[in-house]
């Protein structure tokens, strides 16, 4: 196109040449002789394949679809063409695989939540882009949607964003609906049954909610909550700007309850009018300061005092040194507990990594008087030289 508007502001195939920095010949095929032309000498090449075309077909129409065992059949009769010629055919006579058309699976109110995690990219205050991860959880029926982003998805990551969204409807269901992550499989099939992991198994049985899988490689089956991912991917991540992760995470609380008054394309309603007939079929919340018990992890104490959580370095009295400790990280806050569980230090949660956390000047005065360390030590003594004498001079004296 650039050489045709060089041509057409009267440029000659000279000076055309000179600014585009091809051949005379080039500039005048595309220019006097047209690109159509060319295309079309192109388009009818004949191809080794012209002559077997029909007999390709009547493999087709058969149920034949495999390149190479349409090739090996070619040529015996005389093919001498490539595979990739005919593989390209095939695929352009072939006809179009259906899917079968997905069932839309509606749950009764206050029967099933799906959950699933989302990647949500960003670029931090260096300018380096990053990656962060969301929970959304959205309610079968009424589909209420909660997004909560977090620093971890490990199992404790899991447990405390999916504890958050049931207290962020007021209640729980009856079941839970996700696919095959690491932190709810561990193993098993459908035949023999599956290999929960054991820290989420426990927790759904004291929560008292069962745990449903979707197909294996079929996330349409949990089609709710990926069109969720989506939406919050379109609709509230563009153009984000956060100080920190509780920043980010009340900015996302409020567009979900912002949704909750928007009508739904598929139900008609709006979520919150929904869920008011879902509201009285949920199960009654846990006590938070009990279900605790199933974020508490170990951490070892380095040996000058520090223990590391999401990649930040949080600062313990120091008579917990190379020790043993418990931490709780929970809504911003980072808590550290003995092994008798008795509270020894309490943190703010820091959302960048390879960050130092020191302890307050509060808790400081709580520390105990430095411990008085015994070294091994050697002793010096004075290097005195003796004068030896003659003892007839002690008898003059």
């Amino acid at each position: 196109m650039t050489l045709f508007e060089l041509h057409q502001d009267g440029c000659g195939i000279r000076e055309i040449s000179r600014i585009s920095g091809l051949s005379r010949n080039t500039v005048r095929r595309y220019v006097r002789d047209g690109l159509h032309r060319n295309e079309a000498a192109t388009r009818f090449r004949p191809s080794k394949l012209d002559p077997f075309k029909e007999e390709v077909k009547k493999f087709v129409e058969d149920g034949l679809y495999s390149a190479p065992a349409i090739l090996e059949r070619l040529i015996k009769s005389g093919y001498q063409g490539k595979e990739t010629i005919l593989r390209d055919y095939i695929r352009s006579i072939k006809p179009p695989t259906l899917k079968a058309p997905s069932q839309r699976y509606e749950t009764k109110p206050g029967e099933q939540l799906q959950f699933d995690w989302g990647m949500f990219p960003y670029e931090d205050d260096d300018g380096k882009l990053k990656k962060i991860a969301g929970l959304v959880a959205k309610l079968g029926y009424s589909r209420r949607v909660f997004v909560k982003f977090s620093d971890s998805m490990d199992i404790y990551g899991l447990m405390e964003c999916l504890l958050s969204a049931f207290f962020h409807f007021g209640g729980m269901t009856n079941a839970v609906l996700t696919d095959h992550m690491k932190t709810v499989v561990i193993g098993g099939d459908e035949n023999n049954g599956w290999i929960y992991n054991q820290k989420f198994l426990d927790l759904a049985k004291y929560l008292g909610i069962s745990i449903k899988l979707c197909q294996v490689r079929r996330p349409e089956t949990k089609g709710k909550v990926e069109r969720a991912i989506r939406y919050v991917k379109e609709n509230f991540w563009p153009g984000v700007r956060f100080t920190s992760l509780d920043d980010l995470n009340s900015q996302v609380l409020i567009w979900c309850k912002e949704r909750d008054y928007i009508e739904s394309r598929t139900t008609g309603l709006k979520p919150i009018d929904a869920f008011s007939k879902e509201a009285p079929l949920l199960k009654e919340l846990p006590n938070r300061d009990e279900v605790n018990k199933f974020f508490l992890r170990e951490r070892k104490v380095t040996h000058d005092g520090f223990v590391s959580v999401f990649g930040a370095s949080y600062e313990l009295p120091s008579r917990f040194a190379r020790s043993t400790v418990r931490v709780l990280p929970i809504t911003g806050t980072l808590k550290a507990f003995d092994i008798n569980g008795e509270l020894v230090a309490t943190h703010d949660l820091v959302f960048k990594s390879r960050r130092s956390v020191f302890l307050g000047s509060d808790q400081r005065a709580k520390l105990p008087p430095p411990r008085t360390i015994h070294h091994t030590k050697a002793f010096k003594i004075p290097d005195v030289e003796v004068e030896e004498r003659s003892l007839m001079t002690y008898e003059v004296v």
